[in-house]
C-alpha cells in the first residue's frame, strides 16, 4: 500500500546478509533486524562455516545480539522478529554427508551452500579456484534439494593468472554457469550480486522462479564506476563484484522494475572496520544495513516503480528458500536524512556506513526514512 508520501510492505527478507562475529555483529545485527523479517547469512566468517556444529554457535550468537543489542544501539529487538538462515561455505572441507546433515538438522537447518572463487574477495582463500571441481557436493545438493549461492566471477584463469576484475563476472556467465546448469539441471541456484549488463542479459533469458534466480543490492543500483572514482576513490564504494559502468547500472535498474519473480533483494551488507576500510589494501564490502531498505525505496520511487517493489523486497526471496512472506508488515515515509554518523562497535570501533555525509560521496540525502 501507497501514496505520496508514505509506504507499507510485508517485512522485507535480506537473501544475502554479512554479519562478522564478535564485537562488529553486535554492532551491526540490530540494523538489519530493524529492517528485516529474516535473512540468509552469509558464511565467509574467520573460520568459514563448513559444519553443523559451527553454524550453530554461529546462529546462537546472532540470536544473542538480536535479543541484547550493544548498549550503543537505542533499540531493542524481539528475536521473535528476526530469523538468521543459515549457510555452508563450499570449501574443500564441505563433505556430501555434511550437507545431508545440514538439510535435514532440526537444530540448525542449513538453507543453502554459498561459493566464493578463490582469492576473489574478503575471506575467499578456502574457496575452489573453479566451482566445478567441487562434483561430489553439488550433487548431494542437487539431490536433497539444497540450493548454491554463487559469487559468480572468474577470478583466475588455468594459469593462475588474474583476470581483470571488471569482466570476471561476465566471464562466468559465459563459460562457468551454463556448464554448471547442464551437469546439474536439478540444481537450485541463485546467481548473487548481479552487476554487470551480460549477467542481467543472461538472466532474463534463463532466469526461472524456484530454479534460477538472481539477487540484487542496493549500491548497485544506486552507484555506478563515476560515483566510485569522484574525487578520488571512494573506499565505501569499494566491493566484490565492483560497481560498473553507467550503462550497466541503468540496465540493472531496467530489470528490477520489470517485477520479474526471480529477482530479489540480497543487500550484501558488509561491514569492516575503519582501519580495514581506509587502507592502501581497501577490504571488499559495502556496509548498507542502516540505509539498504531505504535505498532500495528511493531507487524504485526514482523508476516509478514502488507498486513492483513489496515482490523484489517481501515476496521472491522467501519463496526461493521455501517461506511464505512475513506476515508482519513494515512502513516507511517519504523524508530526507543523512548519515552523520558511525556504528561504533562496543569495543570503540567505527563502522562506516555508506553514504555517509563526509565519507561517501559528499552531502549525500536519502528520501525515505522507516516510520517510528
Amino acid at each position: 500500500m501507497a501514496n505520496d508520501k508514505t509506504l507499507t510492505i510485508k517485512k522485507p527478507f535480506d537473501s544475502h546478509l554479512h554479519l562478522r562475529r564478535g564485537a562488529v555483529l553486535r554492532a551491526v545485527t540490530p540494523y538489519s533486524t530493524k529492517r528485516f523479517g529474516r535473512a540468509i547469512i552469509m558464511p565467509n566468517t574467520e573460520p568459514p562455516i563448513e559444519t553443523v556444529e559451527q553454524a550453530t554457535e554461529y546462529k546462537k550468537e546472532i540470536l544473542a545480539a538480536v535479543n541484547h543489542p550493544s548498549v550503543l544501539q537505542n533499540t531493542r529487538i524481539d528475536e521473535a522478529a528476526f530469523e538468521p538462515l543459515m549457510t555452508f561455505y563450499l570449501t574443500k572441507n564441505l563433505t556430501p554427508a555434511e550437507i545431508e546433515r545440514g538439510f535435514s538438522s532440526s537444530e540448525c537447518k542449513i538453507f543453502a551452500v554459498k561459493s566464493y572463487p578463490y582469492g576473489a574477495t574478503t575471506n575467499s582463500q578456502w574457496g575452489y579456484r573453479n566451482i566445478l571441481e567441487a562434483k561430489d557436493v553439488l550433487k548431494k545438493m542437487e539431490e536433497v534439494g539444497m540450493p548454491l549461492l554463487l559469487h559468480g566471477e572468474v577470478h583466475l584463469n588455468e594459469r593462475d593468472e588474474e583476470e581483470d576484475p571488471y569482466d570476471g563476472e561476465a566471464m562466468f556467465v559465459k563459460d562457468t554457469l551454463p556448464r554448471l546448469l547442464d551437469m546439474y539441471p536439478k540444481l537450485k541456484i541463485s546467481l548473487e550480486h548481479m552487476s554487470s549488463h551480460e549477467a542481467i542479459d543472461f538472466m532474463e533469458k534463463n532466469g526461472k522462479d524456484g530454479k534460477l534466480m538472481t539477487t540484487v543490492t542496493p549500491h548497485h543500483l544506486m552507484y555506478d564506476r563515476r560515483h566510485a572514482f569522484s574525487g578520488g576513490y571512494r573506499a565505501l564504494l569499494h566491493c566484490k563484484p565492483l560497481v560498473k559502468k553507467r550503462e550497466d547500472r541503468e540496465r540493472l535498474r531496467d530489470m528490477v522494475k520489470k517485477g520479474l519473480p526471480f529477482v530479489s533483494a540480497g543487500t550484501d551488507s558488509a561491514p569492516h572496520p575503519e582501519n580495514k576500510k581506509f587502507s592502501s589494501c581497501c577490504a571488499f564490502g559495502v556496509f548498507n544495513s542502516p540505509v539498504a531498505l531505504e535505498m532500495y525505496v528511493q531507487v524504485f520511487d526514482e523508476l516509478g516503480s514502488l507498486d513492483k517493489l513489496e515482490g523484489f523486497l517481501s515476496v521472491n526471496g522467501p519463496r526461493f528458500f521455501g517461506f511464505e512472506p512475513d506476515a508482519n508488515t513494515l512502513t516507511l515515509v517519504k523524508k530526507d536524512w543523512q548519515v552523520t554518523e558511525p556504528v561504533v562497535t562496543d569495543e570503540g570501533v567505527n563502522l562506516w556506513p555508506v553514504g555517509h555525509v563526509k565519507h561517501g560521496l559528499g552531502n549525500e540525502t536519502f528520501h525515505w526514512q522507516i516510520s517510528n
